[in-house]
């Protein structure tokens, strides 16, 4: 394998640690505040712990932030110093959260090196996605040059996730709604569905309830399978995980299915934003959101 390529994210992508261990992924932490209170990304605080204080709903209302350039620092030295020639630095949309600008600012103090900056123009599990098979390809021993055209060419573009979300409240509180602001006041025990779309929350319909939803997501799949670019499909979920589980049920037979099927849990600072129950699915490859709601 070759040493010369390292992959670097944040926590915003929501990869499981063991996969980012496994493909050689480093993932910087984000900060989340309760009050004064201050954690990092599942290091001091774990997904569990955030969804279980955003359902006790006691004390200050949870913020994130970015790292700062000084807590990016020390990743990109390391990589350096261990031998990398190239470190590939893939972050979530610079349209929710201000990493990138934390990140620019970092490579300014490593100027002297190859360090190439991306903006994945979405975030978590779609982020994961686009990072997962990067570094499966760094693996493979393709060269920064092809690596940089299927990320930008193939990966970015193709990056799909679909949520479907119990409420918009914790996006609206958060200051990260984006488009979806729209259909706030509409909903009346409807549930929203939610894509990121040139990496902005987009909302794209509702649905009433979770059942409906679920049914959605099954009669969707096996169109998404036909339209994969890998063989790679997370379901994501928030607190429970009971929705994924059967989702996954559902569609781990179907005649298109992908070889690689996994149910990973949504990280605290996406969490904080979508809120618990919260359920998704992503995949790199084509998609309609017609064929959310059964048209082709």
């Amino acid at each position: 394998m070759s040493k010369k390529i390292k992959i670097i994210t944040d926590s915003t992508s929501d990869i499981p640690p063991e996969v980012a261990k496994k493909l050689n992924i480093d993932v910087v932490p984000l900060n989340i505040f309760f009050g004064e209170e201050k954690f990092k990304d599942g290091v001091t605080i774990s997904a569990s712990e955030v969804y279980q204080k955003l359902q006790e709903n006691k004390g200050p209302w949870p913020t994130t932030s970015q790292p700062a350039a000084r807590d990016l620092l020390p990743y990109y030295n390391k990589a350096f110093d261990d031998g990398y020639e190239t470190v590939i630095s893939v972050h979530v949309t610079s349209n929710m959260s201000g990493t990138l600008n934390s990140v620019n600012l970092a490579k300014q103090m490593v100027q002297d090196k190859d360090l190439v900056i991306i903006d994945s123009q979405t975030v978590t599990h779609s982020l994961g996605l686009i990072v997962h098979e990067l570094a499966k390809k760094v693996q493979a021993g393709d060269s920064k040059e092809k690596l940089l055209n299927v990320l930008n060419n193939s990966l970015i573009p193709n990056a799909q996730i679909c949520a479907v979300v119990d409420t918009l409240e914790y996006l609206h509180k958060g200051g990260r709604i984006g488009r979806a602001q729209k259909i706030l006041g509409t909903l009346l025990n409807m549930k929203p569905v939610l894509q990121v779309k040139d990496g902005f929350v987009d909302s794209f319909g509702k649905v009433k309830g979770f059942d409906e939803a679920f049914s959605n997501f099954v009669s969707m799949v096996p169109k998404v399978f036909d339209n994969l670019l890998t063989d790679t499909v997370w379901l994501g979920y928030a607190a429970d995980d009971e929705n994924a589980k059967k989702l996954y049920e559902e569609i781990k037979d179907l005649p298109n299915t992908p070889k690689d099927i996994q149910i990973y849990e949504i990280g605290p600072t996406v969490g904080v934003h979508l809120g618990p129950k919260s359920m998704t699915i992503s995949w790199i490859g084509n998609w309609d959101t017609n064929w959310f709601f059964g048209k082709s």
